[in-house]
């Protein structure tokens, strides 16, 4: 926590942010920098450090102070998101800081970030943390039963994606992690514990700020090998539980099926993972946002699992992929 009246290390410390970020000496001004955008008509945000204040211009709201001093990490958090939305291109007209709306018992918690659309409704909900220990805290209780997001999102339900988004300097370049949630239609009815038990309890880590997205545009791009990590010990009960739960939801009770079932399924998943090594392809073990049906999505399976069967047990299935297919029903058209 930083305290007010900061000592010159920690003013030091905090310039070193913000240069990274592209602010630079404000000209003929003691202790502040700014910084114009130019793709956004030069629009400026300036950080005053003899009074430690924010100060993000007249367009973009806020509708709390409490995010406008250097009283916590937590804010310089907040100002390198707004960079980046910024650098984006989304209008400072349309970013709310510390966004409330009313409830019950006057207004709701507030909400770090929210980016409208040009007719004021929500698009894109954010929940910043600091690096680390508290994002991760934030992080269980989303996986948990949806956190602060979950419950913000139902405040107005018009939102398409929620992110909940941590960055901290390293090396002299910000390295950010955002977690995601991409609102299917099905999300919007019900309340929180509705939203949260259609939600597939997998979230995104791209799609808003990487190179290939534009702004209002989320683009989750498919995972390549290079995007998966090692499964630990911890991983395997929440697989586990998932798999079970799935299996219940389809009524698959006795255990000889549901064994044929994750076998084929894990055939499937090690295959594609063996045959995509040291390639930057997508994988075809996923479901592919904005692409797949749920027709597509089995035909690559039962490829893979075709595949996988003559590859690891020198099996021969007999099925027809999709390309296979295509060509047969070609040689049995009538003229």
């Amino acid at each position: 926590m930083i305290e007010k009246g900061l000592n010159t290390m920690e003013h030091k410390r905090i310039k070193e942010l913000i240069k990274v970020m592209g602010f630079s000496a404000k000209e003929n001004e003691i202790d502040v920098f700014c910084k114009k955008y130019s793709n956004l008509a030069g629009y400026s945000i300036e950080i005053d450090f003899s009074k430690e204040e924010l100060n993000y211009g007249k367009s973009i709201k806020c509708e709390s102070a409490g995010v406008l001093n250097f009283s916590k990490d937590e804010n310089f958090v907040v100002l390198e998101c707004v960079d980046r939305l910024l650098e984006k291109g989304y209008k400072p007209k349309n970013i709310v800081l510390e966004k409330t709306w009313p409830s019950g018992h006057g207004t709701s918690g507030r909400l770090d970030i929210c980016v409208l659309r040009n007719d004021g409704t929500e698009y894109l909900l954010i929940e910043c943390k600091t690096y680390g220990k508290e994002f991760e805290k934030e992080f269980a209780k989303l996986k948990e039963n949806g956190g602060q997001l979950f419950t913000y999102f139902k405040f107005s339900n018009k939102a398409d994606v929620i992110m909940l988004y941590a960055s901290e300097l390293q090396k002299r370049k910000f390295t950010y992690r955002s977690e995601i949630v991409k609102i299917e239609e099905d999300y919007r009815a019900g309340d929180v514990k509705d939203f949260y038990e259609k939600w597939s309890k997998l979230t995104k880590n791209n799609g808003v700020f990487e190179e290939w997205v534009k702004a209002y545009n989320f683009e989750s791009r498919s995972l390549r090998i290079n995007d998966l990590q090692e499964i630990e010990p911890k991983d395997s009960s929440f697989i586990f539980n998932r798999f079970l739960e799935i299996l219940r939801h389809n009524v698959v009770s006795d255990k000889p099926n549901a064994f044929n079932k994750i076998f084929t399924l894990f055939l499937c998943k090690i295959y594609d993972e063996k045959n995509n090594e040291e390639t930057d392809n997508e994988l075809s073990f996923q479901w592919k946002e904005g692409i797949d049906n749920d027709v597509d999505f089995q035909i690559r399976l039962t490829d893979l699992y075709k595949k996988g069967m003559l590859e690891f047990l020198e099996k021969n299935v007999t099925d027809f992929s999709e390309s296979e297919f295509e060509k047969n029903i070609k040689v049995l058209a009538i003229p």
